[in-house]
């Protein structure tokens, strides 16, 4: 369970760190990958400009697995001219191998430096630099894309020659016909390679290219199924409509935040703000005005109690000898604490009410990771008196609201079973829950936990109640950056097809403590290219996680789930989908490198789709398809599946 223990001591680490506390967020190919490069072509340039997001009338749209390929073209040094080719032969180096400077450098990056995100039928460029070589040297540079499976999608040799201050500067046309994960090693021919940067390691730069956020379709509040946590700057550009999130925490934090000093702090200063024609508490627009082309991207909002810090204001309590033993400041409530818990409970359902009418409902979430005994020491009916305290207070001040809450974990069957005893299911609306789990998630508990406290939630309650998943998450740095992917993806998928009303994947990009040298911390969709930012970073680079949550949004979303499939053998799984009359069946095989699985289908097109959405149609005279699995999801759409 090492990967699991991580990914808790994730947020101990962000207890001290102001940024969380604040809740400011800083303004968080597939198989058989084809090459498809349109005018390839490599150009001189200093700086490459972002290019404006466009798409051809000719482009075959995100769902389209088509693409055509063409000759490479020639090549213009920033001082001197040569020309390349796709092929992988090299020659030469300062061309005759020499060993490189001391002071002697390469970086790269891509046409769209804060996210490296596109969307397909975009151009993509990549700027190299060499700084500091042999002057008026030719230097041969090459550079070998590949997919996040490690494909070869194409490898291009450029030779680049030095100015008199040993300088130069390329720029190529990338490869981005498929929607996907592209990585891009780089090296010169005498060993100069790219440098770490942030928590990317060294060596390479990669690139996304995800459906156009314009095709989306926004299902409201009740319908859309995915959220992220946290880190999210102004500064990161689009990568909220890009990634097709639409849940997100509230800027606002939670209660230490907004009553550290005293009981009615929170009510006071918003009284006082309104009255100076002021917002209080303030919204953040990275997250709760988000746009894209000018047009306005909804965003829906959970808002907190206990915040993430997992603490209580000072004045509050605990209690002594009942705060966690990494949680110290949560704990039991004092006398003051329960006095002033329903005041600030009403007061914050107050604000949600007012600051986002356009939900059709709102969740409460009340308490953070109380997991006994790190992160609360006291007794199970001590803990449901927060829940005791907030019910009635956020309900009377908010029609919409649902009172969710503990947020354990998906093997706490025994402390969840001592709250339900301690009258957890009276002041529940919704189970919350951090199902952080072990890689692979399938043979790590994951699915028999889930069905296991949902009965036990119907038992405790007397009826079935909502679940939903505000975090978890893998890190790369302890399994790798491919098995982060499918981990996060496979799980929320599992969560979905088990009935969760919605998912928080956790963390938008990498973080540290002291340095970005750090693997704890590297639970990013994206790597974190700020070394001087750890937390709400301004520059992003994808990690396959990126793109392929991009994809499993796009056609997940606004669905309902109809559960489990049957008739699969071995390791394969499966979930049936519903979105009005289009079925969208996932499915894997979680230990088989391949296996087969003959499918019932309708005699009309369907669409089959990798893991990273692009589509091809099909059918079947015959009534059945055969399809092959494997470690990466892949998704069928059509009707009458």
């Amino acid at each position: 369970m090492l990967a699991l223990d991580a990914g808790r001591r994730y947020k101990y680490s962000r207890q001290a760190c102001p940024l969380m506390e604040s809740r400011m967020y800083l303004p968080t190919m597939l198989f058989e990958l084809v090459l498809a490069v349109s005018c390839l072509a490599i150009a001189a340039c200093g700086t490459i400009e972002p290019t404006p997001n466009a798409r051809s009338s000719s482009d075959p749209g995100p769902n389209s697995s088509s693409g055509s390929t063409s000759s490479s073209g020639g090549i213009t040094s920033s001082s001197g001219s040569s020309s390349s080719s796709s092929s992988s032969s090299s020659s030469g180096g300062t061309s005759g191998g020499s060993p490189p400077l001391a002071s002697e450098t390469l970086s790269g990056d891509t046409s769209r430096p804060n996210n490296s995100t596109f969307v397909l039928g975009e151009a993509v460029q990549l700027t190299f630099t060499i700084s500091g070589a042999a002057a008026s040297q030719p230097h041969l540079l090459t550079l070998n894309v590949i997919d996040e499976l490690g494909n070869a999608v194409i490898s291009i040799p450029v030779t680049v020659t030095t100015n008199s201050n040993g300088d130069a500067s390329t720029a190529v046309t990338a490869p981005a016909s498929k929607l996907g994960y592209y990585r891009v090693n780089a090296a010169l021919a005498d060993g100069t390679g790219l440098r770490m940067l942030g928590t990317r390691p060294a060596g390479f730069i990669t690139y996304a290219v995800v459906p156009d956020p314009t095709t989306r379709v926004d299902y409201g509040d009740s319908g859309s199924r995915f959220g992220m946590q946290g880190g999210f700057s102004a500064a990161q550009g689009s990568v909220i409509p890009y990634l097709g999130i639409r849940y997100i925490l509230t800027s606002a934090g939670g209660w230490a935040a907004l009553e550290p000093n005293y009981s009615g702090q929170f009510a006071a200063a918003r009284a006082a703000a309104q009255a100076q024609g002021e917002v209080y508490p303030a919204q953040i627009p990275a997250v709760n005005a988000v746009t894209y082309n000018g047009a306005a991207w909804n965003t829906y909002s959970v808002a907190e109690i206990i915040g993430s810090t997992t603490s209580l204001p000072s004045w509050a309590g605990p209690l002594a000898g009942t705060g966690g033993t990494t949680s110290k400041q949560f704990g039991a409530l004092n006398a003051a604490g329960v006095a002033g818990l329903p005041g600030f409970a009403s007061a914050l359902a107050t604000e949600v009410a007012a600051d986002y009418p356009h939900q059709t409902a709102h969740y409460y979430q009340v308490t953070w990771e109380p997991e006994y005994n790190w992160g609360f020491g006291g007794t199970p009916a001590q803990l449901v008196q927060y829940f005791q305290l907030a019910y009635s207070a956020i309900h009377q001040a908010d029609p919409k609201a649902l009172v969710t809450g503990p947020t354990l974990f998906p093997e706490d069957i025994t402390p969840l079973s001592d709250l339900w005893s301690a009258g957890l299911g009276n002041y529940l609306d919704a189970l919350s829950m951090h199902p952080y789990v072990a890689w692979p998630p399938e043979t790590n508990g994951l699915v028999s936990n889930i069905r296991t406290q949902m009965q036990m939630a119907q038992n405790a309650a007397g009826h079935s109640i909502p679940f939903v998943g505000t975090e978890h998450g893998l890190t790369s740095a302890s399994i790798g950056e491919l098995d982060e992917a499918l981990g996060d993806i496979r799980t929320t998928i599992i969560l979905l097809g088990e009935g969760f009303k919605f998912d928080f994947d956790f963390y938008i990009a990498d973080s540290w403590n002291s340095s970005p040298t750090e693997t704890d911390y590297t639970y990013g969709f994206y790597w974190n290219l700020d070394p001087n930012i750890d937390f709400g970073t301004d520059k992003l680079g994808p990690k396959p996680a990126a793109p392929a949550f991009a994809a499993m949004t796009y056609l997940l979303d606004g669905t309902t789930t109809s559960g489990a499939l049957s008739n699969l053998s071995g390791t394969q799984m499966g979930y049936r989908f519903q979105r009005d009359s289009t079925t969208v069946l996932a499915l894997w095989d979680y230990q088989a490198a391949s296996s087969a699985l003959n499918l019932a289908v309708p005699i009309e097109s369907i669409q089959i789709c990798d893991w990273m959405a692009n589509c091809t149609n099909t059918t079947s005279s015959s009534g059945s398809i055969g399809l092959t699995l494997g470690a990466s999801p892949i998704y069928v759409v059509g009707h009458g599946l």
